[in-house]
């Protein structure tokens, strides 16, 4: 491994050495490369808040310390050391505690929190207020709290006194928390009025925020310590998931470094165990579902997803499995990185394939029942499906339950749970339990092995009887009791019967048969199913032994085990609720509309901001006026000339050019921050006439041919307004390459985790591979075959076809920039996807300031990006259906500047400040370290689930116990084996179908099929959570609508008495049309009267449709003039 971290720290420098020289060439707004590349989470802390010299005390200290020990031990430092003015020490060590706990990764101690500032209590004493705003969320809630907390800290340092609130400023805190979890975003945890009180009248630090959201509160307004009557979304983030959700973290925190919170404890709750009586359904992910993306099974519903514990080499980390089958029978709707919204554990997961997990049953047209153990099978039957009776397994992580802290439930009855319980009877009997069960085991040899060791009956031929009333069976017995065996060589061959009302409890059941005629057919399963009731008796159908047994006082399932002989456990004992959510992702970033350059254009370009068409306009135009294009754009001087242009560098004299601060209101160039005459604040930009003709002339004469189109930006939204050169347009534009707000070009792509993968599967030979360094397999075997499965380094990704397709592009961009505009030979030398494998890249996520790096090994044709799970987890991500973004590496060293980032609050979120050179585990989010590695369970966690313990009271290896020891990189292991990707939808049939019409027929037509969906709540609760909200929604923002120019895109509140567009004088066109008002309401009607839905539903939808008429009129009416009839 370490011959790997050298390779990448070396090809690191190599593109580091070219930025550095393209850089000194001086067309990028600084003469160096910005992004900080960061060994460890001390120079990340440096490198993002400081202050300098920072990380070597960190180091001292000690990184191995906990994050929230080695974060006090550095705010204290930080405040004992300073003794300057209080505001800035306070601020700068709270700042550089929140980055340690985030590992120095994500924009919340520079975007989430605004300002600390020292202010006035009515009595006179100071107290400390924190500001906080809506990136505070990346940071989670319990960093959102420690962040009061290390303020606090500081506050006792300096004495300063606590925070003593009004009871009108306490009610005003209920009244916002509550608003803002109404109208903005839902709270994970929504705190009660009560525990609100207690915390802002006992919190010593006040938390205040800035406003995040348009609307105000309506009672508690004007009051003179709160600044704005606007919602700040940031402190109800901290208050409520913060502070009242992590209430007993916060509280252990605060003792553990002698603060005094005990006030906190009133908000503690102690969490109730599930068990007893079984877990209860939960309803919560069914919330806000969204049209076109289906419900697959109801809360712990009959026939939804089976819980079965594993983890697979593509599932942890919030990753779950389903089987191929069941991803082609649900409609091609889930797919491998497709996001579900989950009952339990958690909230949400994406989808991966495993082909070793129970498939899903399904009940045919002509009435055959039959377990669908392919996706191949599946595509073939699909069209003849009538129900889906059972979904199959869905495979979730033991991780995923110790990491929520949710109780392990009940396991389904399966293969290994039954093995583990085997050989433990094997082992007390004195026998070998390779050698107590035959390979291939049938109905009456499993009945044998459960009589001879004394364990439940085999999962394959255990039904679901848990799922039918003592009244069902009595049906099915009765009705079976008439059926015929026919045996050959003295060996059951089938069951025969008529048609009848057992054949429904058969299918409950899950038992497959065939439908012949008249008759029922059951031959797999006829003898287990028989001695499995007591039927069967001396070769013979008798219900004589079920008479005796059968009371409708008892449970079917308890019935069945006083017959069975042998012990019988529930197969399904939990079914796992699921929806769709957001589907799978791999798209090149586009700003809307998307530019090619960072160069301001303002309308002269149209509403495409088309640099071009500007440049021709300002050549036909200046013969006449001589003026350039006026635009908003930053003050850059030439030292040796003075002359003012755009540019870093003035191409007369060949040297740097430097900002030059102008005052707006004087008009003069001025030295300082502020004016002297007229105390204006000073800008580093203005509006001004650039000569777009000269500058495209000489942006041509380096690059060659003008494009037909280069998109432009209407404005610069950075503080210094300085834009890219013009050459880069150019070269983007030729090569089909956009550039995002930072100047760097990215691809998009949902996160699947890989620990293991197989050559044929990433379409990469295996002489590559060994070139790459994959020389064996993950059992030690010298790499010979494509289907050998190979353990996957830790900075290794695999990106999607389209993804590759767009990197060659860029790759080639970026060649043609060093060529044409720096002067320097090409770096990459790409021509086809083949060679971008060992290419470097950068990878960030959105909430994040810190990029990961990574090497580009092979590619995949699903929508999806894959990468290890400590790769994953650097970026502060797990794999519940969010997407990252990837750059080339020269291209973010050469083309991002902090100078391109928006002036505004989360400017720097998204955004490579630092870089992550080499990922090391124990600094990676604790999510990942949480997840197993081992190859089976013990037969402790089964025999737990069934006990609802917590999960860490079992024994299993996690990637914790292997942290700063070699194996941390390898070995790490999986219960279950993928299987094939063939016949796996290469897409979600969501992003597919283009018309909501088609998505929604698509939807509904699914769910009538799932026998454990309520199509006609699904449908009520559509138009509910949806559809009514869109349509209210949008007829309310037709009245408050702006008109748009169609030629240069200007907007209007009122339109101009002149009829149109002042600057242009295009036309003037509505925002928000009549179709896009009613586009629901049809549907909804539709949905309403085929589903019958209460009158009531009705009746809105009604109402509504008529005050939507009342706004347009019938325009099918057409006005006649009498001169029509003469």
């Amino acid at each position: 491994m370490k011959e790997y971290f050298e390779g990448l720290q070396k090809g690191f420098a190599d593109a580091y050495s070219v930025a550095e020289k393209a850089r000194a060439k001086n067309f990028d707004p600084d003469d160096k490369p910005e992004i900080l590349p960061a060994e460890d989470i001390a120079a990340r802390v440096e490198g993002i808040v400081g202050p300098p010299g920072i990380a070597a005390r960190i180091r001292e200290i000690g990184m191995d310390k906990k994050r929230e020990t080695l974060a006090f031990d550095i705010v204290k430092e930080i405040i004992e050391r300073n003794q300057g003015d209080r505001e800035k020490v306070i601020e700068q060590a709270v700042r550089t505690g929140v980055a340690i706990l985030t590992e120095g990764v994500l924009v919340a101690p520079t975007e989430g929190i605004s300002a600390i500032r020292i202010r006035s209590n009515p009595d006179g004493s100071d107290y400390l207020s924190m500001y906080f705003s809506g990136p505070i969320r990346s940071a989670g809630g319990t960093v959102a709290a420690l962040s009061v907390v290390l303020a606090d800290f500081a506050r006792k340092k300096f004495k300063i006194a606590d925070y003593r609130p009004t009871d009108t400023e306490v009610e005003r805190y209920v009244e916002e928390i509550a608003l803002y979890d109404v109208r903005a975003a839902r709270l994970q945890y929504r705190p009660t009025d009560d525990e609100i009180r207690v915390i802002v009248k006992n919190c010593p630090v006040c938390i205040d925020g800035e406003p995040t959201e348009d609307f105000e509160v309506s009672v508690h307004k004007d009051l003179p310590r709160i600044e704005t009557d606007k919602v700040r979304g940031g402190m109800c983030l901290v208050i409520g998931e913060g502070i009242a959700q992590k209430a007993s973290k916060v509280l252990r925190y605060t003792k553990s470094i002698g603060l005094n919170w005990s006030w906190l404890e009133a908000c503690v709750k102690v969490p109730k165990k599930e068990g007893g009586a079984g877990i209860k359904p939960n309803s919560l992910y069914l919330d806000d579902i969204v049209a076109g993306r289906p419900i697959f099974s109801y809360p712990s519903e009959k026939g939804g997803f089976r819980l079965r514990y594993g983890r697979t080499r593509m599932s942890g980390i919030a990753a779950k499995a389903v089987h191929p089958a069941t991803m082609v029978l649900l409609g091609g709707f889930l797919t491998i990185g497709t996001q579900m919204k989950l009952e339990r554990p958690g909230k949400g997961c994406i989808v991966t394939p495993c082909s070793t997990i129970e498939a899903p049953f399904v009940k045919l047209k002509d009435g055959s029942v039959l377990q669908v153990k392919t996706a191949e099978e599946a595509e073939r039957l699909k069209n003849d499906v009538e129900v889906i009776l059972s979904l199959g397994d869905i495979l979730i992580s033991y991780g995923d339950f110790y990491k929520s802290n949710h109780p392990l439930i009940p396991s389904g009855y399966c293969e290994e749970f039954w093995l583990k319980e085997l050989e433990k009877a094997a082992k007390e009997k004195g026998a070998d339990p390779k050698t107590a069960a035959p390979p291939e085991l049938s109905g009456e040899d499993a009945f044998k092995v459960s009589e001879k060791f004394g364990v439940p009956l085999h999962p394959n031929y255990t039904y679901l009887w848990h799922d039918i009333t003592a009244d069902e069976l009595r049906e099915l017995a009765d009705w079976l009791a008439n059926g015929k065996l026919i045996y050959e060589w003295f060996k059951l061959k089938e069951l025969r019967v008529e048609k009848g009302n057992g054949k429904a409890v058969l299918e409950k059941l899950c038992v497959p048969h065939k439908v012949e005629g008249n008759e029922i057919v059951v031959r797999e399963h006829a003898i287990t199913l028989l001695m499995s009731l007591g039927m069967l008796q001396n070769r013979k159908i008798g219900i004589e032994k079920f008479n005796s047994v059968f009371s409708k006082e008892k449970r079917a399932i308890d019935i069945v085990r006083e017959l069975a002989g042998v012990q019988v456990r529930e197969k399904a004992p939990v079914y796992i609720g699921a929806r769709m959510g957001r589907p799978e992702k791999a798209r090149e970033r586009k700003m809307k509309p998307a530019p090619n350059v960072l160069f301001p254009i303002g309308n002269w370009g149209g509403s495409t901001r088309d640099v071009v068409k500007a440049y021709r306009k300002a050549k036909d135009s200046e013969r006449f006026e001589g003026k350039g294009v006026i635009v908003e754009v930053a003050r850059m001087t030439c030292p040796s000339c003075k002359r003012v242009m755009t540019s870093n560098k003035c191409p007369m004299c060949d040297v740097r050019t430097v900002p030059a601060k102008v005052c707006l209101k004087c008009g003069k160039e001025i030295y300082s921050d502020f004016c002297e005459k007229c105390k204006s604040r000073a800008s580093e930009s203005d509006s001004r006439g650039v000569n777009l003709v000269d500058l495209v002339d000489q942006a041509v004469k380096r690059c060659g041919q003008l494009p037909d189109e280069i998109k432009g930006v209407r404005g610069m939204t950075s503080r210094s307004k300085i834009p890219e050169p013009l050459e880069k347009g150019i070269l983007r534009a030729k090569h089909g390459v956009f550039v995002f707000k930072d100047g760097t070009a990215r691809f998009d792509s949902t996160n699947v985790l890989l620990t293991h993968f197989r050559p044929n599967e990433i379409g990469v030979g295996i002489d590559k591979l060994k070139e790459l360094g994959y020389t064996k397999d993950y059992e030690g075997k010298e790499l010979k075959e494509g289907s050998q499965l190979v353990e996957m380094k830790p900075q290794d990704i695999i990106i999607a076809d389209r993804g590759a397709e767009y990197m060659v592009k860029v790759a080639n961009f970026i060649d043609d920039s060093l060529i044409y505009l720096y002067g320097l030979p090409p770096f990459y030398n790409v021509k086809n996807r083949e060679e971008l494998l060992g290419k470097l890249v950068v990878t960030l996520s959105p909430h994040t300031s810190c990029g990961v790096l990574g090497r580009i090994i092979g590619f995949t044709r699903f929508h999806i990006g894959y990468a290890h799970p400590y790769m994953i987890s650097a970026r502060r991500r797990n794999c519940d259906g969010d997407e990252d973004s990837m750059m080339l590496l020269l291209d973010a060293l050469i083309n991002f500047s902090k100078k391109f980032l928006p002036d505004s609050r989360g400017g720097t979120m998204d955004a490579s400040l630092v870089l992550t050179t080499v990922v090391n585990p124990k600094e990676v989010d604790d999510e990942v370290h949480a997840m197993e590695i081992c190859s089976e369970y013990p037969l402790e966690l089964y025999e737990a689930s069934l006990r609802f313990e917590n999960a860490g009271e079992v024994k299993i290896e996690k990637v914790s116990e292997r942290l700063g020891k070699p194996e941390q990189y390898y070995g790490l292991g999986f219960t279950h084996k993928t299987g094939t990707l063939d016949g796996i939808p290469v897409m979600t049939k969501y992003v597919e179908l283009k018309s909501m019409k088609e998505k929604i027929d698509a939807q509904f037509s699914l769910c009538e099929k799932i026998r454990a969906v309520k199509v006609r709540d699904a449908t009520e609760r559509l138009i509910l959570s949806h559809f009514l909200p869109d349509l209210y929604g949008n007829l309310r923002s037709f009245s408050r609508q702006i008109f748009r120019c169609v030629s240069c895109n200007s907007k209007y509140r009122r339109v101009p008495l002149s009829g149109k567009c002042r600057r242009c004088g295009g036309k003037l066109v509505l925002t928000i049309s009549k179709g896009g008002i009613e586009k629901y309401l049809k549907i909804s009607q539709e949905l309403a009267e085929k589903y019958q839905l209460p009158a009531y539903l009705k009746q809105r939808l009604v109402l509504l449709e008529s005050d939507i008429s009342s706004v347009f009129g019938d325009e099918d009416k057409k006005q006649f003039s009498l001169a029509e009839f003469m």
